[in-house]
């Protein structure tokens, strides 16, 4: 394109610098959040990534299949502490005391209140930069509003953000405008602050394929897809699409004390 205007000339240069790829340069294997197993490489052993920095996932489910607990299972892997004897398969790199963000749209404040303590219990401790929210009673723009208040503003260490559910910050989930100006914000929130979100969504019923376009638009793009169905007394955990290594599937069920605890073994 051309342009006569001299302001957006200069910032189309910096552009042209700054998004411009050096083949030269040698980029590090990205950081994980949390891994899934391992990969053999010639003589380099790589962790299978879930969740990398600067990237989103997404974790697709129907009802009451146990996403929410899912997300207490990820979200305490992610902290560390006792949750290896619930998820030895899932295994953490932090290495710094970064914030968690945990917004929840669905649920009132009673679940949403049993999810977030449930983090606690898994971990084993009180984590201090573990903070959940409940966005219930907030209408779609002012979710996103502040959410974004959240990132920018409040919190200026983050290194994990959960959007339990994505489908909540939009009006239509069949809107192309809207979905993907939810998309756009997704990628920019976790490549500007250099973070991962994580975020839940339903599939339609009977169905693999996620609500609407939204959803569509969601499974492109995303790190990590991540598809959850209920079988019996378990929940099996099966990766629909990895940029990276493919991750093996699982399965976790709830333990005598309603904990989720995983298994590697999967029932197809």
């Amino acid at each position: 394109m051309v342009t006569n205007n001299e302001e957006q000339h200069k910032h189309f240069i910096k552009l042209h610098a700054s998004k411009r790829i050096d083949r030269r340069k040698e980029i590090k294997y990205p950081t994980p959040l949390f891994s899934v197993g391992e990969k053999t490489v010639g003589q380099t052993i790589y962790p299978v990534p879930f969740a990398t920095f600067g990237n989103f996932s997404a974790i697709q489910g129907g009802s009451k299949v146990g996403k929410t607990y899912f997300k207490s299972l990820l979200i305490a892997s992610y902290i560390g502490g006792n949750t290896n004897n619930y998820a030895p398969n899932i295994k953490s790199h932090r290495t710094t005391e970064k914030e968690i963000l945990d917004f929840d749209t669905e649920q009132g404040e009673w679940h949403s209140s049993s999810g977030a303590k449930r983090v606690d219990t898994l971990v084993g401790d009180y984590y201090e930069n573990y903070h959940s929210f409940q966005l219930r009673e907030l209408d779609a723009h002012e979710r996103v509003e502040f959410i974004e208040y959240c990132l920018f503003t409040k919190y200026k260490n983050i290194g994990l953000v959960v959007i339990d559910g994505i489908a909540d910050l939009v009006s239509d989930v069949n809107s192309l405008e809207e979905s993907n100006h939810i998309i756009q914000k997704l990628m920019e929130w976790s490549s500007v602050l250099d973070i991962h979100i994580m975020v839940f969504i339903h599939t339609n019923w009977g169905s693999d394929k996620a609500t609407g376009h939204l959803g569509s638009a969601i499974g492109k793009k995303a790190e990590t897809l991540c598809d959850l169905k209920r079988d019996q007394e378990f929940t099996n955990v099966k990766f629909l699409f990895c940029r990276g290594f493919k991750i093996d599937d699982f399965r976790f069920r709830l333990d005598e004390n309603g904990l989720p605890i995983t298994e590697d073994e999967m029932l197809y």
